[in-house]
């Protein structure tokens, strides 16, 4: 959409921020959220349009769930992996799950793709080939919390540019959890 057709109450679009950490970034609930914030209205101000959400899991899932409800759409999940190993850092093959989950009828034609972010970009370019490939939409957007700086992909719109590359430490990941032996049930 060309920016004379933008609601021009809207405000300017909000620029990708950019931190310039290296080595651990250790990401807060709050800034999380601000994130995931920031990235809704970069959407919205540009007028781009979609019918779903697709979001991959298990790194897209928070995020697609928020702009699902943000936007009131549809949430659709694309089953991916390609991380496992010690603390979940160590890259394997990816791969996507046979089909989608979701409630629709059908999907489309307008869909928009997210996850948590780029890093090589091996993963948000093979679930647009996957989505191209399997549901032929008329229009694909793609959008991330971050975008490192040594991605080959460029997704449509990420809320924070990160050149240093650090490894990223999301809020629910910031503890380790328990062994199921060691829980014990919540008492009111």
């Amino acid at each position: 959409m060309m920016q004379s057709e933008r609601n021009a109450d809207a405000g300017p679009d909000p620029a990708a921020l950019i931190n310039s950490c290296s080595g651990e970034l250790a990401v807060s609930w709050q800034l999380y959220e601000g994130l995931v914030e920031h990235l809704a209205l970069q959407i919205h101000r540009s007028g781009c349009r979609f019918d779903q959400v697709v979001a991959l899991s298990r790194g897209g899932l928070r995020i697609g769930d928020s702009l699902s409800r943000l936007f009131a759409r549809p949430l659709v999940v694309m089953a991916a992996s390609s991380y496992c190993g010690q603390g979940g850092r160590q890259r394997l093959r990816l791969r996507f799950g046979a089909q989608l989950a979701h409630t629709e009828e059908r999907l489309g034609p307008q869909l928009l793709l997210v996850d948590d972010m780029v890093d090589s970009g091996t993963t948000l370019q093979g679930a647009c080939r996957w989505l191209w490939q399997q549901l032929a939409p008329q229009t694909l957007h793609t959008a991330v919390l971050w975008r490192k700086g040594r991605s080959r992909v460029a997704p449509d719109y990420w809320a924070m540019e990160l050149p240093g590359n650090p490894w990223i430490l999301q809020p629910f990941e910031r503890r380790a959890l328990p062994g199921l032996d060691t829980l014990t049930p919540l008492r009111c």
